[in-house]
């Protein structure tokens, strides 16, 4: 059991898991795989690497086997990704610079306690809507769509990290409060449900998105473990298109 353990817990921070939530919010904005979801995938391990365990790769760390292991999956994910990345179209490219810049500014936002999740929803939703689907006559509302349901879904990370995030920080629920913040989770959620009715878009695999969205709220709390947030939520965009696809 220890073992299997231990490669959860790899699994888990060396952002593969991360990667594979982002990898599948892309192939909901498609109706087949290609090159742009692998690319999304390797690049999501390589920015989630940078941002957590950057302190980390220093020469005093050298040594370390845990540091060494994440530094591996790191250039290897950074070469596939740049491989890829010349694969694509040149305005793909253009924007996924763009993204590429907002990832390296989230430092900044995140001392900005209360815009973190939505900074985090906003960067997801331009990368796995706004990019793959530009050219599409709907990107608008199928991008607040799920910039809507990514900020609800943001709601038990914000819980969870609120006994570790200074206070100064000014998180949500700093801010507000526990329960405050669900219920803001809760009126997201609504949002979603609104702007999926009136744009007419497939209303069951929505109540499925929404509902599973307020469960992951309803049950977040600071005495959860870890395992709560950067396993079972993380797992909903994975959950959702499970759903899409047998819709």
């Amino acid at each position: 059991m220890s073992k299997i353990k231990i490669y959860l817990d790899f699994y888990i921070k060396s952002s593969i898991h991360v990667g594979l939530a982002v990898f599948s919010l892309v192939q909901l904005s498609f109706t087949q795989l290609n090159s742009y979801a692998f690319l999304v995938f390797f690049g999501t391990i390589v920015g989630y690497n940078f941002l957590k365990y950057s302190k980390w790769f220093g020469f005093k760390n050298v040594f370390d086997k845990k540091v060494n292991v994440i530094l591996s999956v790191s250039l290897i994910a950074s070469i596939v990704c740049l491989l890829l990345f010349f694969r694509q179209e040149y305005y793909i490219q253009i924007h996924l610079l763009i993204a590429l810049l907002l990832v390296v500014l989230y430092p900044s936002f995140r001392k900005i306690g209360w815009v973190k999740p939505f900074f985090v929803a906003f960067v997801v939703t331009f990368i796995t809507v706004y990019i793959p689907l530009m050219n599409h006559e709907e990107v608008i509302v199928i991008s607040l769509q799920r910039f809507l349901l990514l900020s609800s879904v943001m709601i038990p990370f914000e819980i969870s990290d609120s006994t570790t995030d200074s206070v100064a920080l000014k998180t949500l629920p700093h801010w507000f409060g526990i329960q405050r913040t669900k219920q803001m989770g809760y009126v997201l959620v609504v949002l979603f449900c609104v702007v999926s009715f009136h744009a007419l878009d497939c209303l069951y695999p929505c109540f499925i998105y929404a509902l599973s969205s307020v469960v992951a709220i309803y049950f977040s709390s600071v005495n959860r473990s870890w395992y709560y947030t950067l396993l079972w939520v993380e797992s909903l965009p994975v959950f959702w298109l499970l759903i899409s696809l047998f819709d």
